[in-house]
């Protein structure tokens, strides 16, 4: 193995967050060293604090907690680690699915595969294993692609400009909702995409799914990110679970929410323009609540466009959705959430 990340590859139960979690605590003593030089260069106060998995302990072989002077968030109290821009990218660099995507071509006759056949992370890391010059020449190519630190300022993927716009909703406009059972979690969580698209269309938030650079829409994964935003303190207030990309064997789904492993219900999200929108809701979605055994799912939709075309798929999205909820035998619901350019009250 010449690449760390290849343990998401080659290692069941290893993903984008557990590899930079070992990553990160490998390195720790060095952002620490690194914040450290920062605060004395620019005079920042700093406290002695205890960080946790800050040391190896050779005769436990574990991580240990140790103290250090570091700078300490006013609010929560705890220690502030930096990173410089430059290591800053998004995660994963390889996963197992784009080694799939790569490998797929070659090896579904070894496997006897059908090609419409969704395949599971468990035979992808079977396969990996069993095909490690694939792995090499997959790890090769992608070394020779170009890579570049994230541009934070600009956030073009939308991580973090959201958050104080929408923290400041989440605090003016509390969710209040007695959770008992699966129905009125389902209730619920109508009432949580209404909220996520009363700030979308009517609270401005449409801007933060806009690039600034380019005048084109953010990928999927802002709008994901945007909703667990403004939707997870709601949930968490209301004893409910939201969890993002769950892998469920079948590939991960964008979220579950929950209160308990009996009420479940699955939630994917696609821009409207996506070529797989219907897919999305038949395959995809499908797909995960047959692997996950919940029965429910919500679909939500994002149209960034008024065109012809967009609105002729949302409508074809609804049409699909009463199929498929007769066909599976699910309870499949659909919502639609605008995020075009709104005009400024001047030019109306």
């Amino acid at each position: 193995m010449s690449h760390f990340e290849e343990l998401g590859l080659l290692v069941p139960g290893i993903g984008r967050d557990r590899i930079s979690d070992i990553t990160c605590n490998i390195l720790k003593h060095r952002f620490i060293k690194y914040t450290q030089d920062v605060c004395i260069n620019l005079g920042i106060e700093m406290q002695e604090v205890e960080v946790a998995s800050a040391a190896l302990d050779p005769i436990r072989r574990r991580r240990v907690p140790r103290t250090h002077w570091l700078p300490v968030n006013k609010i929560t109290g705890r220690p502030v680690i930096l990173t410089p821009k430059r290591f800053l990218r998004e995660l994963p660099t390889l996963n197992a699915r784009d080694w799939w995507h790569f490998a797929e071509h070659d090896l579904r006759a070894d496997v006897n595969l059908d090609i419409s056949l969704s395949v599971d992370k468990k035979l992808i890391i079977d396969l990996a294993r069993s095909h490690a010059e694939k792995v090499r020449e997959w790890t090769e190519k992608r070394e020779d692609q170009p890579s570049y630190p994230y541009k934070v300022d600009r956030d073009p993927a939308g991580l973090h400009n959201w958050l104080r716009m929408a923290q400041k909703f989440v605090a003016d406009n509390p969710i209040s909702y007695a959770v008992t059972d699966a129905d009125s979690l389902d209730v619920f969580i109508g009432k949580i995409i209404d909220y996520f698209r009363q700030f979308v269309e009517l609270q401005g938030g449409w801007r933060l799914l806009w690039n600034d650079d380019n005048g084109k829409p953010k990928r999927e994964t802002s709008i994901q990110l945007l909703f667990k935003g403004i939707v997870q303190a709601q949930c968490a207030a209301n004893g409910v679970m939201l969890d993002r990309e769950v892998e469920l064997g079948r590939g991960p789904v964008d979220f579950v929410i929950s209160t308990s492993a009996a009420q479940r219900v699955l939630l994917e999200v696609k821009r409207v323009s996506s070529n797989k929108l219907i897919d999305g809701l038949t395959k995809q979605l499908v797909s995960y609540i047959e692997s996950d055994g919940c029965g429910r799912g919500w679909y939500l939709a994002v149209r960034f466009y008024d065109s012809g075309s967009e609105l002729r798929k949302v409508e074809m999205l609804r049409a699909a959705t009463k199929d498929a909820r007769q066909e599976s035998g699910f309870d499949l619901k659909t919502a639609v959430v605008d995020a075009t350019r709104k005009k400024s009250a001047s030019k109306l």
